[in-house]
């Protein structure tokens, strides 16, 4: 039996009975080498370079968590595009937003690491990409927090949910297009990042922002 556009919103999703459409870009081939980045790190920082502790440890696992986001992507796709085309398999939406939250977590968590847990990223409240980003994964992450204090909407029981721009909180909204460009952003430093002996250079030829990639360089010891 159908459910009601009432029982969808309070006992789903917020807004899941407006969610009928959504154009999500297909990440699947951002950067050529986006299959091998920590392969080519293993093999680079084994026998080219020698990056010091505990910045080789940074530098790995910001690549693992950046094709762990590429990973979690695809699925959240997979499965919002599958919702979409069944509607009434609502199962499907909820496994969306579990991967979803996944890509938030994991993309977060990589610049994190690229960062070495320095907040260079963004300004408190300024709006950015990367802001957003962060605050929608610590929504996904403390939900329990939010619930208790009655940060929801309607009565629905998500946190993060998705509208047919994008995903959304009650502080934050990050479109599918913003996401991709997460992505693509991760591309440009885990492709650098993979040879620690021309990163500094490839940065500077991706567009990286000057300040950032002499940063992370000289972190990274480069």
């Amino acid at each position: 039996m159908p459910m009601s556009d009432y029982a969808r919103d309070r006992f789903i999703a917020p807004e899941l009975s407006k969610f009928n459409a959504a154009k999500i870009p297909d990440a699947s081939a951002v950067d050529t080498e986006q299959e091998h980045w920590l392969a080519n790190f293993i093999l680079n920082t084994l026998l080219r370079a020698e990056v010091p502790t505990p910045q080789r440890q940074q530098m790995f696992n910001f690549l693992r968590r950046s094709h762990a986001a590429f990973t979690a992507y695809a699925s959240a796709r997979e499965l919002t595009l599958a919702f979409l085309d069944d509607r009434e398999r609502s199962l499907r939406y909820i496994d969306a937003v579990g991967q979803w939250e996944a890509f938030l977590g994991y993309a977060w968590q990589a610049y994190a690491f690229l960062g070495q847990g320095k907040p260079i990223w963004f300004s408190t409240g300024d709006g950015s990409v990367r802001q957003r980003l962060h605050a929608l994964h610590t929504r996904a992450k403390h939900a329990a927090a939010a619930i208790e204090r009655g940060d929801f909407v309607e009565d629905a029981p998500l946190c993060v949910w998705l509208a047919n721009d994008g995903l959304r909180s009650t502080d934050a909204e990050l479109s599918f297009a913003e996401a991709a460009d997460v992505l693509t952003d991760l591309a440009r430093w885990a492709s650098a990042v993979q040879d620690p002996l021309t990163m500094r250079e490839k940065l500077q030829e991706a567009g990286v922002e000057p300040d950032d990639a002499a940063l992370v360089a000289e972190k990274a010891g480069t």
